[in-house]
């Protein structure tokens, strides 16, 4: 039987405020580990920041779904209990998505936990522990934004001048944005896909640094968003519905409007 995606947001809520609260905790307490075989610095990076939060995580989903098969971000003892499952209830964990920039502290960074099915994302939560918000959504049922650990609310679109962009966008997009009179902010893809949810925030602009282009994560945390009535476009054309691989860059806005602004910078760019 399947898990009920509602009842997935509902009992990882807690395990994602508690992960947020301890990697905002841990800022600048911890020192990067890095792990061996990875190419780049990006992939590399590891601390114990990571491996706190995703055992808060994984403690979590070892209660309520211990049959899951699950994609974990790292290495850490609680994996060993899922390994060997088979479903169709795929989840993903990013314990903290960004992890190189969140040891330079340099930008947003996020956690991440979303639920698949067949390639198709059906629950997300995701959260921006430096702006104190968790943003959750199911697959045709809406999403919500908790602040600060309060009651989540049905999620809207505040506007702004804020731009999350990823570390890549071009220096020629980043002027063009700036002589708009948009802020830029750096941020994780987790940070990115719920930006237009974020408080003084129109969209974001993500770059692919992964040679196959986008990861699952870029789905997982655009879920929100979508469910807001909210917009994505691929840099080269259509974000698809469906994971897929080879997707070079996404583009989250509140309406077509804020989408036109951010790709007109990335032609400029």
């Amino acid at each position: 039987m399947r898990i009920d995606a509602r009842e997935f947001v509902e009992r990882m809520t807690l395990p994602v405020w508690q992960a947020s609260a301890a990697a905002r905790w841990l800022e600048g307490r911890v020192e990067n580990r890095p792990k061996r075989d990875e190419q780049t610095d990006e992939k590399s990076a590891l601390c114990d920041a990571d491996c706190v939060s995703q055992e808060i995580l994984l403690v979590a989903l070892r209660e309520y779904f211990p049959g899951v098969e699950i994609e974990a971000e790292e290495d850490t003892p609680s994996v060993a209990a899922f390994a060997g499952n088979r479903s169709e209830d795929f989840v993903v964990v990013d314990p903290i998505d960004g992890t190189l920039r969140y040891l330079r502290r340099e930008g947003l960074y996020s956690i991440i936990v979303g639920l698949e099915r067949d390639g198709r994302v059906d629950a997300a939560v995701i959260a921006v522990p430096q702006e104190d918000v968790v943003v959750r959504a199911v697959r045709g049922g809406g999403a919500e934004v908790s602040h600060a650990g309060g009651a989540f609310r049905a999620a809207r679109f505040d506007g702004g001048e804020r731009v999350l962009v990823s570390h890549r966008l071009a220096d020629a997009a980043e002027a063009e944005l700036r002589e708009r009179g948009r802020t830029l902010v750096k941020a994780s893809g987790g940070a990115i896909g719920v930006a237009p949810l974020l408080e003084k925030t129109i969209g974001a602009i993500r770059i692919s640094q992964r040679e196959g282009g986008l990861s699952r994560r870029a789905w997982i945390s655009a879920l929100p968003t979508l469910e807001a009535g909210g917009i994505a476009a691929a840099i080269d054309g259509p974000f698809p519905e469906d994971y897929r691989r080879g997707v070079p860059g996404v583009v989250m806005a509140a309406d077509e409007a804020g989408l036109e602004e951010l790709r007109r910078s990335l032609c400029t760019g």
